[in-house]
């Protein structure tokens, strides 16, 4: 017999791809200081085209004032009263509101989507007032309360309420429905299942929705005292209006201590949707791409 000669086993080769490693450039852009001096440098540029348009000429210097001449008047305007007061004001009356506003439409919002028959009977009517601007039932709000704080609470908590509302009611009914049918099984009712599967999956869009309320409020606070005489920041711009152009300084100083306050109450309920949601995927991968 002849024995057949044995042949080499090959082992397969095993390719490993390795992942091509982010660019320096890559590196230098996605960094936070990049990310800060960016912002700064744009700030700097605005600011600096402020000037250069104002002092020019190109819209006129009895209607654009100068940058340094807005930012002198506004570290003026910084050392005295008068404007905490009007921020206290504007501050007092955007809360209260927000907070009314906010506690109802959670409350209504929850109540709606919980149940499907009152859902299909009020949507309709919460879509259409909606769609009604806030600004249309100003009149009627200074006609029943006048120039007051509570006309001002009246018209935030108003524009607040409904769209917070609509923002709950698809959160409520955005359950998944396989966490709906674990809850079916582990016989999870009442209160149980509200705080162990409702909630978690609704926290998500009140708190997206309180965001974007909180900033809608303070606009319509602002609007309330710019075109209702309540007090606050918008009645301290229309006086600074009124008073002429040598008092425009002021009144840009007064728009930018609006548009800070603006930025703050953005940031700050961002901030907070971030750390009390830190447990929800979406913020998670935010977070992971943040790193």
């Amino acid at each position: 017999m002849t024995r057949r000669p044995r042949t080499a086993q090959r082992t397969p080769e095993t390719h490993v791809t390795a992942r091509p490693a982010r660019s320096a450039p890559s590196n230098v852009l996605d960094s936070r200081w990049f990310m800060v001096a960016a912002r700064v440098l744009v700030v700097l540029m605005v600011l600096g085209g402020w000037q250069y348009v104002a002092v020019s000429g190109v819209l006129g210097k009895d209607a654009f004032p100068t940058m340094t001449g807005t930012l002198a008047e506004l570290a003026r305007q910084l050392g005295s009263h008068d404007l905490w007061l009007a921020v206290w004001a504007t501050v007092r009356g955007w809360a209260l509101g927000v907070l009314i506003g906010g506690s109802l439409a959670i409350i209504v919002g929850t109540l709606l989507g919980l149940n499907r028959f009152a859902y299909l009977s009020v949507i309709p009517v919460v879509e259409f007032v909606k769609t009604v601007p806030v600004i249309a039932i100003l009149p009627l709000a200074i006609v029943v309360w006048g120039a007051t704080l509570q006309m001002k609470v009246f018209l935030v908590a108003f524009g607040v309420f409904w769209p917070l509302t609509i923002q709950v009611i698809y959160g409520v009914r955005a359950v998944d429905p396989v966490v709906r049918d674990t809850a079916v099984v582990l016989r999870l009712r009442g209160l149980r299942k509200f705080v162990g599967v409702t909630l978690p999956s609704a926290a998500p869009f009140i708190a997206t929705g309180l965001r974007v309320a909180a900033a809608v409020g303070l606009i319509l606070a602002v609007i309330a005292e710019l075109i209702g005489g309540a007090p606050g920041l918008g009645l301290s711009i229309l006086t600074s209006v009124n008073a002429g152009p040598s008092r425009l300084p002021a009144t840009y100083a007064f728009i930018l201590v609006t548009g800070v306050a603006g930025v703050i109450v953005t940031s700050s309920f961002a901030f907070l949707e971030q750390r009390l949601l830190h447990w929800h995927e979406s913020q998670r991968n935010l977070a992971s791409k943040a790193a």
